[in-house]
């Protein structure tokens, strides 16, 4: 497959090239995502940013019930799922494709684009957009928001021509940023002509859940394809359910054919359906989720840590200190965002978790700090160094009548 190209960063290092191409089951790859529990040794997991009051009682009870019926095969076409997705989104029923997660269904609709032409990743973005697209043989090319305005969308993307390109890929809010586009700004992408890829997965989590009016996005513009996911609203990120929306209904069979059949299993469909009848429950978390967030933000500004106002579930921080690796040595994981194109070291995703989570949170980070500080004020003393520390002399089991056991002079002499 022939690998991608980006017109931020030029041609792909081999080892990035070697990543992006893999599309299935990691093996003797490091996982470019943030959840990896199982690599790590981890107590806190701030790096996936589901919803933190977890999944909801009567989704677990549904996956529960479903496992009378696994010896059946799923249904291929998701029925009653569709049906119901139908009704909450105010969409028709043939406007809707699920998929085994939000992952399954980037994959399916890089592979229903142009290969001869590229693809504008508005970054930094999720990093699936990119790997999608080199293993589909589509090029793909990023349009870098500034650090400056906060990461903020401002039309058009890389110039007024959008139709060199196939397709736009935007994520609001945006992966890692939290930032939500405006909507005028979406309006005139998606009036563009350009195939646009909204990606609103964590729309849910934000206090504008109906921000966008997608009955109406889809109809008017059947070019705009919205990715929906329950992974992160509903914390079912381990059954793996996403569904997209597009008035192109011809768009979605040419995506339908880029899919396995069977893709959403038994226990996945039974979970959609009971999350659907959860929205209540969805509502209530966010509550919660903006008033951790706002908390949260505070702390972090207090010591010292910059933070880019986000309005999901997540926060983009910066700091000098190596936050990931320190917080990891004491079992919290963060997610490092040094490998998002647009971002550099330093950079790194919270999640917004519990009252309790976020508390044990800052006080690690508040010792963190602390020991950052002191590590400074000793390279100042000593011309930018930390000096090491002294090691004692071998001791003597015994020594001549009147003599001074060499160990007792070491420790004299380093007190003077």
């Amino acid at each position: 497959m022939p690998g991608g190209r980006s017109e931020a960063t030029g041609e792909l290092p081999q080892d990035r090239q070697d990543n992006v191409r893999v599309r299935n089951m990691l093996i003797n790859k490091k996982s470019p995502h943030g959840g990896d529990i199982y690599t790590n040794q981890v107590r806190l997991d701030f790096s996936a940013n589901t919803n933190p009051a977890g999944t909801p009682e009567a989704v677990r009870e549904a996956v529960r019930s479903s496992a009378d019926n696994c010896a059946a095969y799923p249904d291929p076409y998701c029925t009653e799922l569709r049906k119901r997705i139908a009704a909450a989104e105010g969409v028709p029923e043939n406007a809707v494709l699920c998929g085994n997660g939000a992952s399954e269904l980037i994959y399916a609709f890089a592979y229903s684009l142009p290969a001869e032409k590229p693809a504008l990743i508005v970054s930094p973005a999720f990093s699936d957009y990119e790997t999608a697209l080199c293993a589909a043989g589509v090029r793909a090319r990023h349009y870098i928001l500034s650090e400056y305005s906060g990461f903020r969308v401002n039309y058009p993307p890389a110039g007024s021509d959008l139709s060199r390109y196939g397709a736009v890929f935007l994520c609001s809010p945006g992966n890692p940023s939290g930032v939500t586009a405006d909507v005028n700004v979406v309006r005139l992408l998606a009036g563009s002509g350009v195939r646009l890829f909204l990606d609103l997965t964590f729309l849910d989590l934000t206090n504008e859940p109906d921000k966008y009016d997608i009955p109406e996005l889809i109809s008017a513009y059947p070019r705009v394809t919205v990715l929906r996911a329950f992974t992160k609203s509903y914390a079912m990120a381990g059954l793996r359910l996403g569904y997209v929306l597009c008035g192109d209904e011809s768009f979605l069979t040419e995506m339908s054919g880029k899919s396995q059949c069977w893709n959403v299993s038994v226990p996945a469909q039974a979970a959609g359906i009971a999350a659907l009848g959860c929205r209540k429950w969805l509502r209530d978390s966010v509550i919660k989720i903006s008033e951790e967030r706002a908390r949260l933000t505070e702390e972090l500004r207090k010591l010292g840590i910059r933070v880019f106002p986000g309005e999901a579930n997540f926060l983009l921080i910066y700091s000098e200190t190596d936050l990931c690796g320190e917080l990891l040595k004491r079992g919290i994981l963060l997610r490092d965002c040094s490998d998002y194109i647009g971002l550099r070291k330093g950079f790194a995703r919270i999640a917004v978790r519990t009252g309790e989570e976020n508390d044990a949170l800052i006080s690690a980070l508040r010792d963190i700090v602390a020991h950052a500080a002191a590590d400074d004020d000793l390279k100042e003393k000593n011309n930018g160094a930390i000096p090491a520390s002294p090691s004692l002399p071998p001791r003597k089991t015994s020594c001549a009548p009147g003599e001074t056991p060499p160990y007792i002079a070491f420790l004299k002499k380093s007190t003077r």
